[in-house]
């Protein structure tokens, strides 16, 4: 009888300390993905459709600070002067300079493409995983951790769940594989080539396969990043996103 409690007390702590480990991580991702003050990015899309022998090529530059972001268009030509501004989840604003107006991205629409691509509203705005998901590990070797990401209780998520590779030398997120409502594997994420400026990591190759698309994907290649360049409170503005400044 002895031995059965201390069996039993040695499976309950284990799980103890698995969620804490999960915590921890989900934890210290959060920390390494928001470290920077600001960052400037300069991005290279190729978004291939199926069925299609030229995927289509686009160019936009970044400005993320927290969960703030706002994202200019360089090309091609017809979105030339596109800008998208994100304050959080669920605050999206778009400008269309052929229009002349600013709009905001109604709610129902954060889960339909980022501008065609593969990528979601709600995938290029979700910024800190630890205030949508819970988490719990899965696996461990070889320096990375597997963990599943559920929604938080009372919290709209994107996804019904997501399996999470992380890197835990960086603490950022090499593969996502996320999940709808049925349990369906409906997208892969993959993060690769990663390097670092002082104890802030990017990756320069990210890119997304919609399983649900016949395999279409979206590939963001960094072209140039700058670290905590001093950007004003104001960049992240309705009134600049009309102004373009």
């Amino acid at each position: 009888m002895g031995r059965f409690s201390l069996l039993i007390a040695a499976l309950l702590w284990s799980g103890v300390a698995h969620a804490e480990d999960a915590v921890s991580i989900l934890k210290n991702m959060d920390a390494a993905m928001n470290r920077a003050e600001d960052q400037v990015i300069q991005w290279k899309v190729v978004n291939q459709e199926p069925g299609k022998k030229d995927p289509k090529i686009m160019e936009f530059t970044s400005t993320v600070a927290g969960p703030k972001a706002l994202t200019a268009f360089s090309a091609p030509a017809d979105l030339r002067g596109t800008r998208v501004l994100v304050l959080n989840r669920t605050q999206m604003y778009i400008y269309l300079p052929q229009y002349g107006k600013v709009r905001r991205i109604a709610s129902s629409m954060t889960k339909a493409g980022f501008m065609g691509t593969t990528y979601s509203n709600d995938d290029m705005s979700t910024s800190r995983f630890g205030d949508v998901y819970t988490g719990k590990v899965i696996s461990e070797a070889d320096g990375k951790a597997v963990l599943e990401f559920m929604p938080k209780a009372g919290v709209e998520a994107p996804y019904s769940r997501a399996m999470v590779t992380v890197d835990l030398k960086i603490y950022h997120p090499v593969e996502i594989k996320y999940f709808n409502e049925k349990d369906a594997h409906i997208k892969t994420e993959t993060r690769s080539d990663y390097t670092c400026q002082d104890d802030v990591c990017l990756a320069t190759v990210m890119r997304m396969v919609d399983l649900t698309r016949d395999g279409a994907w979206t590939e963001l290649q960094r072209l140039d990043w700058k670290l905590n360049t001093g950007v004003d409170e104001d960049t992240f503005s309705t009134r600049n996103l009309q102004r373009g400044e």
